[in-house]
């Protein structure tokens, strides 16, 4: 089955992260575990901004955590919220803090729970050994074009759990999926 999934490259992720966080909907995403090769659909994201964006790791300028945003597109971002991992994808262009969290996820070959950024960072085992790798260039996990002519009703909100937010929608998702994190 991966094969008839084309991974995306340096291009997709080079735009703005509002963009990039809607076309990621619909699209696959491929996680090796072990001898197990995993494919869920990405069915909820985030677009998170610069120094602007008072809801952002990058609010507060460079730091550890959030240096990472201002690098190539298509760079890993993982990070913590309490106890749990936050797997984002730098957006954008180098040199300017964007990036996309992947919030939910359904599950294609496999039967999991992975509605929310905690659950499906835990279960696909994505954490700080991937921070800063380039995705596209990773075999162990990536993002992929299936090629399938999917009409997908997208839908937008406010973005979850932030005390601060930018007036615009700018969570993303596919309306009436079940795997949607709840608020």
């Amino acid at each position: 089955m991966t094969k008839k999934i084309q991974k995306l490259g340096k291009d997709f992720f080079e735009r703005d992260a509002k963009i990039v966080a809607r076309d990621l909907l619909g699209k696959a995403l491929v996680r090796k575990i072990g001898g197990k090769v995993l494919i869920v659909r990405i069915v909820e994201t985030e677009a998170y901004f610069g120094p602007e964006d008072p809801a952002s790791r990058a609010s507060k300028g460079k730091n550890k955590i959030s240096e990472m945003m201002w690098a190539d597109p298509g760079r890993i971002l993982v990070y913590n919220v309490h106890m749990y991992k936050m797997f984002n994808v730098v957006t954008g262009k180098n040199g300017q803090a964007s990036a996309v969290l992947i919030r939910a996820l359904e599950p294609l070959n496999f039967k999991a729970r992975l509605s929310g950024p905690g659950l499906l960072t835990g279960f696909l085992q994505i954490d700080k050994k991937i921070h800063g790798k380039v995705l596209y260039e990773l075999d162990e996990i990536w993002i992929g074009d299936t090629k399938e002519s999917e009409s997908l009703e997208i839908a937008e909100s406010f973005r979850i759990g932030v005390k601060k937010d930018l007036p615009e929608k700018l969570r993303f998702y596919i309306k009436d999926n079940r795997h949607v994190s709840r608020r």
